[in-house]
């Protein structure tokens, strides 16, 4: 992987720290040239960009959304830091003087949390850990990057999805779910506002899974015994 580098400072430093001395008491204050300062940006959720639509199973009225908590979330180590990571066929790099107001994976962790939170309807994330959790959703991010095809930007944002029933640890349902979004130019304030708009649309992908896995099988008594047929997760 490539990554932009800035220009190497010059090679003249004996020269220049003989000058400084030199020069001490008439006002030499630094050998290094100034730093342009990374421009910050950020993405979420953002609920602005979400068409209406039904839920996907019924929901009593009054009734309080099943509990899930949210398991693991990964990235892939390349662009799960706070650097832009660019791609344009076996070549990549980083968007230089630019970074993500924190890492990638802290910035989707918060904006699937408020997805949950401002349009979850059957399921709702539980912050009491899993003893008050009927499900966990676990997360495993593919992609998460700007692809350039004849110069052309697209955001692209791929991702595995699985929901597993805490009680005999079955998995209830999986799914992958991904957008991608053109960016009119290469232009970087457009291309976080594409990271919005598909973070917006797999967070609301993934609401919608959760929702019709959870409606459409029924509740497994915490007291059964573990399932003797279909996929179990190891390790719990």
């Amino acid at each position: 992987m490539t990554t932009l580098k800035p220009r190497s400072l010059p090679k003249r430093v004996g020269t220049l720290a003989v000058a400084c001395a030199a020069l001490l008491l008439t006002g030499c204050v630094t050998l290094l040239p100034k730093t342009k300062p990374a421009q910050m940006y950020r993405f979420g959720y953002d609920p602005a960009l979400v068409q209406a639509a039904p839920t996907s199973g019924p929901v009593a009225v009054g009734a309080a959304p099943t509990p899930i908590i949210f398991g693991s979330l990964s990235l892939p180590p390349d662009s799960g830091g706070d650097r832009i990571l660019t791609v344009e066929g076996n070549q990549a790099s980083y968007v230089a003087e630019a970074r993500w107001t924190a890492s990638a994976s802290a910035l989707l962790h918060d904006a699937i949390a408020t997805g949950f939170a401002r349009a979850g309807h059957g399921v709702g994330l539980e912050p009491r850990g899993p003893t008050a959790a009927v499900y966990r959703l676990d997360v495993s991010v593919r992609k998460f990057q700007t692809d350039y095809t004849r110069n052309r930007p697209t955001v692209s944002v791929e991702l595995d999805a699985r929901l597993i029933r805490l009680s005999d640890r079955m998995v209830v349902g999986q799914k992958f779910i991904s957008a991608d979004v053109a960016v009119r130019r290469n232009d970087m304030d457009m291309m976080a506002n594409g990271y919005n708009q598909a973070v917006t649309q797999v967070v609301t992908g993934l609401i919608s899974f959760s929702e019709s896995s959870v409606a459409a099988l029924p509740i497994a008594p915490q007291n059964m015994a573990p399932a003797t047929k279909g996929q179990k997760v190891e390790g719990l």
